[in-house]
């Protein structure tokens, strides 16, 4: 769960907790028992601390399993091996499984709209039995496509202007942003208006600090709710008041380790004054390979936190 609020320290991120496996059968059975959990057991005093993360915080991962259990009739059997490389989309053609081909189609900040939403809406008038799928990095991805299928409609999308290879820069293509101001109540400053322009002043940035091509997982929201996984990014700006952010560094690209807050507040303004001396510490001093969430992790986060103490 993503979901805090400004200064209360009562909510927080969490990452979920792994407790266990069960087989597609038990899955109905298990989600119930998730659910009447919840509801025996979730804060029914406090809206902003109702959330299934604090239960399993503050009663631990062996509550939940033996709960789940006892009401689902099961025993969950240890938890299997897996591993996740990335948590990026796959953009372009790429060949499926079954043999099939999928296209994945990156959209800015989520929102289709112009010669990108033409073109959708003429391959699914064109090509009915194209399955189309919502990523959740809020991208597209038309997929069931045989090789003619494919060659059509790449076609297609070209006479829009859509590409499908080369969609993107690297910076944009690892970014995401909620709707936040001027459609949601909620929001404090903008988000999805505000992150490509901010995103194409860092990589001028980090282009001028020979950092050009580096992949650095970018999100945003307008408020500190979470919609973006912003706690999950490698840098993200959390809205607190038009045009200023508390910024957060340090998450992981598995997804495996949350950010941590380097600035309460920072105008949008000051964005290439504030990032150019730590991207260009982090283009000196970088182990081999290593990404700017993990160097700020190991190095810089560490050194805030020592300064600050």
């Amino acid at each position: 769960g993503m979901g805090r609020s400004h200064g209360n320290t009562q909510t927080y991120p969490r990452l979920a907790d792994v407790i266990g496996f069960l087989t597609p059968d038990k899955l109905v059975d298990v989600a119930k028992a998730v659910l009447t959990i919840h509801r025996d057991f979730g804060d029914r005093t406090d809206r902003k601390h109702a959330r299934l993360k604090y239960v399993v915080a503050e009663r631990g991962v062996a509550f939940m399993q033996a709960e789940i259990n006892q009401r689902a009739g099961i025993t969950l059997a240890p938890a299997k091996p897996y591993k996740f490389t990335t948590t990026a989309d796959l953009l372009g053609w790429h060949k499926a499984t079954d043999g099939k081909w999928f296209l994945g189609m990156f959209v800015e900040t989520g929102r289709v709209k112009n010669a990108q939403k033409t073109a959708l809406r003429e391959v699914a008038e064109k090509f009915p039995h194209i399955e189309f799928r919502l990523s959740a990095n809020q991208n597209v991805i038309l997929a069931n496509a045989d090789h003619a299928n494919k060659v059509a409609i790449t076609a297609l999308l070209a006479t829009q202007g859509v590409k499908t290879e080369n969609q993107t820069s690297v910076l944009h293509a690892a970014s995401m942003a909620c709707p936040a101001l001027p459609t949601c109540g909620l929001a404090l400053a903008e988000s999805e208006r505000m992150l490509p322009g901010l995103i194409d002043r860092i990589e001028k940035l980090c282009a001028d600090l020979g950092l050009g091509g580096e992949e650095i997982i970018i999100r945003s929201t307008g408020c500190p709710n979470g919609c973006a996984r912003p706690y999950m990014a490698e840098i993200a700006f959390v809205g607190k008041a038009p045009g200023r952010y508390q910024v957060w560094l340090g998450a992981d690209a598995t997804g495996t380790r949350l950010n941590r807050v380097w600035k309460d507040m920072m105008k949008e303004a000051d964005i290439e004054t504030e990032f150019r001396p730590v991207l260009s510490r982090f283009a000196k001093e970088r182990n081999t390979g290593e990404r700017f969430g993990d160097w700020c992790d190991r190095v810089f986060l560490k050194e805030q936190a020592a300064a600050a103490n």
